[in-house]
């Protein structure tokens, strides 16, 4: 038997399927290779990709792992550096970073590129930084980088309560936008705290709601 200290473990698929294609595997500790930082792993992120690749609704490729089984899910990480290979510079054993893995994340060690790498300040509470990564970069590449936004634009956000929509939401308000967002009157409160106009898609007309409050037209969608 190895000792525990030499092994660690990971959450691998070992098919594409339901949640029973889990399954908790033992791993060999080894060195970081020369440019990369060997990570214990504090929080990794759940998210509906995880979901999907898992279960064979959408494969990712351009990976490591690509659209290969068994496979590691988990898209993203917060941990704490353990060891740096040779040639790593800019981090060292002892730092906390945020990792975007988009596979790998279930695992007890993450090994992984140290230019990749996200400082993460240890006064942040790892469970609540690893939600931001996946969530938070996709909202602000998607306001900033395509869209384009400027303040005083209008934006209206299908989804407004998953994830994905709470970051549009709180970064559409930084950025001086107009907003509506579409979501379960349960969750419209929501919408509300971050200054957004909540459209329930259950009873409401979308189309004609929104040609009431603009008939100009939205700048974002």
């Amino acid at each position: 038997m190895k000792h525990e200290a030499m092994i660690y473990h990971s959450v691998t698929a070992t098919r594409l399927g339901p949640p029973s294609v889990l399954q908790i595997v033992e791993n060999d500790l080894r060195a970081p290779g020369p440019k990369e930082a060997r990570i214990r792993v504090l929080a990794a992120s759940v998210s509906r990709p995880d979901i999907t690749v898992r279960s064979g609704e959408a494969l990712y490729t351009g990976t490591p792992l690509g659209q290969k089984v068994p496979f590691t899910p988990g898209y993203a990480v917060i941990g704490d550096v353990e060891a740096v290979g040779v040639e790593v510079t800019g981090v060292s054993a002892g730092d906390r970073v945020g990792v975007l893995t988009v596979v790998g994340g279930y695992s007890e060690v993450l090994y992984w590129r140290s230019d990749r790498l996200i400082p993460v300040p240890r006064t942040v509470n790892p469970a609540e930084a690893v939600t931001l990564i996946l969530n938070y970069l996709v909202a602000w590449q998607t306001m900033h980088r395509s869209a384009k936004v400027k303040a005083g634009e209008k934006m209206l956000i299908i989804g407004a309560s998953g994830g994905i929509g709470t970051a549009l939401l709180q970064l559409g308000r930084l950025a001086g936008l107009t907003m509506y967002g579409v979501a379960s009157a349960g969750k419209h409160w929501m919408m509300q705290a971050a200054g957004a106009t909540p459209i329930d898609y259950h009873t409401q007309d979308l189309v004609e709601v929104m040609r009431r409050a603009e008939p100009a037209g939205i700048d974002v969608v």
